[in-house]
């Protein structure tokens, strides 16, 4: 789809871009929160907190789980942390250093374009998995940043076929620096990082992909270098156990829930507990809006397709649809050898895809006709009151763990005995003083986890049990049979945590 030559040469720096820059950055203040770190922040939080790369590395050996197959945005994370401190909010902000250059690059590869860069840009600003995840202190953000640079580069490449290959060296070394820090932000993205490379194969012709690799080979040999690099610590991390968790595993639940959450749809439906229950019927009180934002998204993408059809050709388009669904599909099938359970946010790096179909349907349906604007303002309608969906109503908030930490400590403090049902490191955070084996030593909480019930014979029951996930934390149920037996009442609930207290005997 290569520009015409006058288009080629709009500016890249207009009004039009520090508009949309406006946007994102008011999108991202208005995505990141102070809430409560979950359990997952908190591990980053404290790899974050250690004060040498030395002690980072020894806790990330300890912690385990997959926080070791994500080297670079720990290192990343951890360097942010010196200047900017480790609470809710400061760990989150820095996710906007990713966000912003992933949105000059698309103003740049779609500068010749004004209707479809506007479009693409807007799909990404008011995208809910982007709001989601920029509030999240974890490298999802990372990852589809740095991706939505990979397809800007190759679509600046595919536009501008004809431009000099020595104008090329911003790009060639964003796509490369980007192509780096994607696969080093987690084992899973490295996988991902195939489909920019693959779409680039697809689609540039041959002279064109040639020149880049001629005239630019010492960037692409020192990027083959740290690839391999990657390559060899990802298998060292494998064979030493290292691995994301195994609470479940991945389904036909799995891979509606990836297309549910990358297409924006989130927002609109129950929240992440009650769809764990793994009950659908959940949705039914979501009815209404979920379909009609799905026939809304359906149609744009289904413009989309059509038109890069009309532009491409069947065979071409084709292609790019394998090259888009082959690492998905390697990752898919991996998930579910190796029994892990594969989420939405895990695909984080094929965002651009999603991006970039809305963004072309946009386009394509407000050019055709009045009713095509009215359909374009009415997904955006829908779109963004997803995004806002997730950052307001409290069906979205993550697990409280600072709520729950708070009455944990004030328990303590007050001289009674508590047991802490749930992750130790956001405990460690949270200033909740653990005890992991015997009696609780006055002033400590006993971490009780994955019970049975003779572990949990004997012995004077506690005042307190703070409790969170059930499926995750007492899964064989003998905490909860336990807490039925000692006659525990609920004192209060917290979003993914429930404060048990003793009835009076």
């Amino acid at each position: 789809m290569p520009a015409p030559a006058a288009q080629q040469r709009a500016p890249v720096f207009g009004v039009r871009t520090w508009i949309f820059t406006g946007l994102a950055i008011s999108a991202c203040l208005l995505a990141i929160t102070a809430r409560s770190f979950w359990i997952d922040e908190c591990y980053t939080a404290r790899l974050a907190q250690q004060p040498t790369l030395q002690a980072m590395w020894h806790l990330l050996r300890e912690i385990k789980g997959s926080d070791p197959q994500m080297p670079l945005y720990i290192v990343w994370i951890w360097s942010c942390e010196k200047f900017t401190g480790a609470s809710e909010p400061a760990l989150r902000a820095v996710n906007v250093l990713w966000f912003a250059p992933a949105l000059v690059a698309l103003a740049a590869a779609f500068a010749g374009n004004r209707r479809l860069q506007g479009a693409i840009l807007l799909a990404i600003i008011c995208s809910p998995f982007a709001w989601y995840y920029l509030n999240e202190a974890r490298s999802y953000t990372m990852q589809f940043s740095t991706s939505l640079i990979l397809f800007a580069a190759v679509a600046h490449w595919w536009r501008s076929e004809n431009a000099p290959t020595s104008a090329e060296h911003g790009w060639v070394l964003g796509f490369a620096t980007a192509l780096v820090c994607l696969c080093g932000s987690s084992l899973l993205a490295m996988v991902l990082a195939a489909t920019p490379i693959l779409l680039a194969l697809v689609v540039l012709p041959r002279k064109r992909l040639a020149s880049l690799v001629k005239k630019f080979w010492p960037v692409w040999a020192a990027t083959l270098v740290a690839l391999v690099l990657l390559g060899f610590y990802y298998l060292w991390t494998l064979h030493t156990g290292d691995r994301g968790t195994d609470v479940a595993t991945t389904d036909w639940k799995n891979l509606a829930f990836i297309g549910y959450e990358l297409g924006g749809f989130a927002g609109l439906g129950p929240g992440r507990l009650e769809i764990r229950s793994g009950d659908v019927h959940v949705f039914k009180a979501h009815a209404f809006g979920l379909i009609i934002y799905g026939i809304l998204v359906t149609s744009l993408a289904g413009l989309a397709i059509l038109e890069l059809r009309q532009r491409l050709g069947v065979k071409k388009l084709a292609a790019m649809i394998i090259a888009a669904a082959l690492p998905a599909g390697l990752l898919l099938a991996a998930s579910a050898v190796s029994h892990f359970r594969i989420l939405g946010r895990h695909y984080s790096a094929l965002l651009p895809v999603v991006v970039f179909l809305l963004g072309l349907g946009v386009a394509s349906a407000w050019r055709r006709s009045a009713m095509g604007r009215v359909f374009v303002l009415l997904f955006f309608t829908f779109y963004l009151g997803s995004a806002v969906e997730l950052r307001l109503a409290a069906r979205h908030e993550k697990d409280n763990y600072r709520a729950a930490a708070i009455v944990a400590r004030a328990a303590l403090a007050a001289g009674k005995s508590v047991w802490w049902n749930a992750d130790p490191n956001a405990a460690i955070y949270y200033r909740v003083p653990l005890a992991k084996t015997g009696p609780a030593e006055n002033g400590s909480a006993l971490w009780v986890i994955h019970s049975t019930a003779e572990s949990l014979a004997g012995g004077q029951p506690p005042n307190m049990i703070v409790a969170s996930r059930r499926d995750v934390y007492d899964e064989r149920g003998a905490l909860t049979d336990y807490l039925a037996r000692e006659h525990f009442h609920t004192a209060t609930n917290f979003m993914a945590f429930t404060i048990w207290e003793r009835g009076a005997d």
